[in-house]
C-alpha cells in the first residue's frame, strides 16, 4: 500500500482515506493488491483518486467532494464497486447512471476556466488495441468518462465515452458500420472526428462546456482526445507512437 499525499489536502487526509479505502475492501474478500490513494485540492474542492488491481486487473475510481471526508467516502464506494467488476461482476450500465464519474460532463458558463495556458497536461501513452466492447470495460474499471484506443476490427483510431440513449457511444476518426456483433449497447457517431489542432478543440468546449473531445490532428490524421480535469483545465491524450 502506498499513500500519495499531494496539495494542500494534506498526509493526514490521505492517511484516512487509505484506512477508509482499506476497511471497505477487506469487506469485500476479493484480492486486491497495490493500493495507492492521492488527495488533492482543485477549484475549493477535495479530489481523491485510488488506483489498485482487483483479481489481477488494473483498476481506478475518482471523487470528489467538499471534504476530505466525504471524498474518502464517496472514493470508498466507487472503488468497491470496480473491485468487484473486475473480479467477473462487469455489466454494462444504464443510462442515466448516478455511479457515472463526478468530473462534470456539461460546465455552466459562469464556471468555465477560459483563456489561455489551460492546457494543462500533455499524456502520452500507446494506444490500446482492442475491441470496442473490451474498450468499454476498461472505461468502466478505470472510472474514465471517455477511453481512446485502436478499434482491432478497423485498425482506427477511436473512442468510447459515456451518452445517451444507451449509455454508451463509440467514435472513429472516419465512419464505419457498428461493430458485429456488439455485446455492449453501444450508439455509433456516423461523423468522422474533426480535424482540429490542441487550441481550437479547447475552444470548442470552452464554448459548449462539454467534458471532452474527440479530434484528429491536422497534421498526423490520428485521433487524440482532450478533455477537462477537475479544476476546469485541459488534458490532451494522444498515442506515443
Amino acid at each position: 500500500m502506498l499513500e500519495q499525499p499531494v496539495g494542500e489536502a494534506g498526509q493526514t487526509g490521505t492517511q484516512a482515506a487509505v484506512w477508509r479505502l482499506t476497511q471497505s475492501i477487506a469487506r469485500l474478500d476479493i484480492r486486491t493488491d497495490g493500493l495507492r490513494v492521492r488527495l488533492s485540492e482543485a477549484r475549493g474542492r477535495i479530489v481523491a483518486q485510488a488506483n489498485a488491481r482487483a483479481a489481477g486487473t488494473p483498476i481506478r475510481a475518482q471523487a470528489a467532494a467538499a471534504t476530505a471526508a466525504q471524498a474518502a467516502d464517496d472514493l470508498a464506494d466507487r472503488l468497491c464497486h470496480r473491485i468487484r467488476q473486475a473480479a467477473g461482476c462487469w455489466t454494462a450500465r444504464a443510462w442515466p447512471d448516478t455511479d457515472d464519474a463526478s468530473v462534470p460532463s456539461r460546465v455552466p458558463p459562469p464556471e468555465r476556466a477560459v483563456g489561455p495556458g489551460l492546457l494543462a497536461r500533455l499524456k502520452l501513452v500507446p494506444l490500446t488495441r482492442c475491441t470496442p466492447e473490451a474498450a468499454v470495460a476498461v472505461m468502466d474499471l478505470m472510472d474514465y468518462p471517455a477511453h481512446l484506443f485502436v478499434d482491432t476490427d478497423t485498425g482506427l483510431d477511436a473512442v468510447v465515452y459515456r451518452a445517451g440513449p444507451t449509455g454508451y457511444r463509440l467514435a472513429r476518426v472516419l465512419p464505419v458500420p457498428p461493430p458485429v456483433p456488439n455485446t455492449v449497447p453501444l450508439t455509433v457517431d456516423p461523423r468522422p472526428a474533426p480535424p482540429l489542432d490542441p487550441e481550437q478543440a479547447m475552444g470548442r468546449l470552452d464554448e459548449t462546456g462539454l467534458g471532452h473531445l474527440f479530434f484528429t490532428d491536422r497534421e498526423t490524421g490520428r485521433g487524440q482526445l482532450i478533455y477537462r480535469r477537475f479544476d476546469l483545465r485541459y488534458a490532451l491524450l494522444k498515442d506515443l507512437r
